[in-house]
């Protein structure tokens, strides 16, 4: 128990840096419908105002979401909306960008979903309140035990309507390997549902979330293999941010 305290301890003093404050919401997560400003750091990106992927603000100008979104795409075309909680209209809290420049990372591999992992700087900063605000990012290096119960939000593409949450269990990659016959490498995490029954398909590039002792979220993973549903009786495969702390640090920065 020490231990997982202390790693989630580095987390806290690692994101500092991005965002002071980020990862915290009043509430509890309870049922799949998101009552506005449950997931302030969720944002839409639209392709020719097409919803295309998703993202987490990780600070008042940068998004992280995942690299093949923008493979052979223009991103003068993109569109960033923060604040919104469904696809039916605008919402009074939401805010649009563009994007200024995109950071991918350079050995990201859209065949196999290796360094899956995009940065998105924000045309312009957004005003960050209690519906837009960051979340925090794990620390370097840390892991995360066989059966960690977790959270990934993003649009419900059953209705393409409303914000969802689903909860997933993390599965070691050995296990997964064994389980799934599939080939995953350290720079990913594995899932699978719980409870092992019909969920609303998400939107690829969402967060993979946990909450730690002092309620604050933290994200795990990027998701990296499409749209994550059951009904695709495969494992939700994320990218592990953890493993990249450094190269978030340094683009964000500038250092």
């Amino acid at each position: 128990r020490e231990a997982v305290r202390m790693r989630f301890s580095l987390v806290l003093v690692l994101v500092v840096a991005l965002s002071e404050g980020c990862g915290r919401v009043s509430g509890s997560v309870g049922g799949q419908d998101i009552p506005p400003g449950r997931w302030p750091w969720f944002a839409h990106l639209y392709y020719q105002q097409n919803l295309l992927c998703s993202g987490s603000l990780i600070s008042d100008q940068w998004v992280l979401t995942e690299a093949n979104c923008f493979q052979g795409a223009n991103i003068s075309a993109f569109t960033v909306v923060l604040g919104r909680t469904n696809q039916t209209g605008s919402d009074p809290n939401e805010v649009s960008r563009g994007i200024n420049q995109t950071v991918c990372h350079p050995l990201s591999n859209q065949e196999t979903s290796d360094n899956n992992i995009c940065l998105v700087q924000l045309s312009s900063p957004v005003e960050l309140s209690d519906h837009i605000s960051p979340v925090c990012l794990a620390a370097e290096n840390s892991t995360f035990p066989n059966g960690t119960f977790s959270w990934i939000t993003g649009n419900n593409l059953d209705d393409n309507k409303e914000l969802s949450a689903l909860q997933l269990q993390i599965l070691g990659n050995t296990k997964c390997q064994d389980r799934f016959f599939i080939t995953i490498t350290d720079n990913m995490i594995c899932t699978r549902y719980d409870p092992p029954m019909e969920q609303p398909c998400i939107t690829t590039g969402a967060p993979l979330l946990i909450r730690n002792n002092d309620l604050v979220w933290i994200q795990l993973g990027v998701s990296t293999t499409g749209q994550i549903c059951r009904k695709n009786f495969s494992p939700p495969l994320f990218t592990r941010v953890s493993r990249y702390q450094e190269w978030i640090i340094q683009s964000v920065t500038g250092s």
